[in-house]
């Protein structure tokens, strides 16, 4: 089982690079991700897989393409230094259908986060992608069992902040004119807070929309030991402070769950102790 680390911006990045143990690396591409990810211009990120001498700098492309934009698309992907890339993460099928014309289908990764939830989708997309990654808005028992069915190793969220809600809309924008105030487009710390709950939603808006994120950071540790048929754990740091960066990514790297309780309060288990469907009759005991 390996780690797929996910930094927060340029300087993690480059800390990332140099960590020995550290053996793969995720990024955005600017134009072609969304949400709130570092993403890399086409131009800096070439620059960095000239000088690699192995693979281990992933792609993250999120963004759902409109028929007119795949032309664009196509221009784009052309110009990356494929031979030095080692996955890309993808969500919209013509992503797919593009670069496996090029002859690139071992390096798909299909990233649909929620939607895979049961090990006949899993199996149907891993029978023409080289990993799909499990949704982890499912219960834990219910990874093991979809793992247990599936027919090759996968890929899991290990840690980090899940999108609760996305619209296209720029609900941000709105609501600042709404309320006639001045929205800055480049600040990137607003948050959302329920009347009656303590919580703080991270929402961000960029060019494809707007995104509201759980308010703390979902994780799997000792959970990990326990699943089978998992090559790669991605542990995102995105929106983490940058004081605690380095020892969550050296807590997974070293084996050392000492950051666990360095970031208490912000962290949370998702539905790990539930179960997703609930029966007639049927009662749950949280734990």
């Amino acid at each position: 089982m390996k780690y797929i680390i996910e930094p927060k911006n340029i300087t993690q990045f480059r800390k990332l690079l140099k960590k020995d143990k550290v053996t793969d690396i995720i990024v955005g591409v600017e134009e072609l991700s969304n949400g709130f990810i570092f993403k890399m211009s086409l131009e800096t990120l070439n620059q960095y897989l000239e000088k690699m001498d192995t693979l281990m700098i992933s792609l993250k492309i999120t963004r759902i393409f409109h028929e007119e934009e795949l032309q664009n698309l196509k221009e784009k992907l052309l110009k990356l230094k494929w031979e030095k890339i080692k996955f890309i993460f993808y969500s919209d099928l013509g992503v797919y259908e593009m670069i496996k014309a090029w002859g690139y289908q071992n390096k798909l990764v299909y990233d649909a986060n929620t939607y895979m939830t049961n090990a006949d989708d899993v199996n149907a997309f891993l029978s023409f992608n080289k990993y799909v990654v499990v949704s982890n808005q499912i219960a834990f028992s219910e990874i093991e069992k979809l793992l247990s069915k599936v027919k090759r190793p996968t890929i899991i969220y290990g840690f980090g902040k899940s999108i609760i809600f996305y619209s296209k809309r720029p609900l941000l924008k709105n609501y600042f004119l709404y309320r006639n105030l001045k929205y800055k487009y480049d600040e990137k710390d607003y948050y959302l807070k329920e009347e009656y709950r303590d919580d703080f939603y991270h929402i961000y808006e960029d060019q494809y929309g707007s995104y509201l994120y759980e308010p703390k950071f979902y994780y799997l540790y000792d959970e990990l030991k326990k699943l089978q048929k998992i090559d790669y754990v991605i542990i995102s740091c995105v929106d983490m402070k940058t004081s605690l960066f380095e020892e969550v990514v050296n807590g997974y790297l070293n084996n050392d769950s000492s950051f666990i309780s360095l970031c208490e309060g912000i962290l949370y288990k998702g539905i790990m102790k539930e179960k997703s469907v609930l029966l007639k009759d049927e009662v749950i005991h949280n734990e």
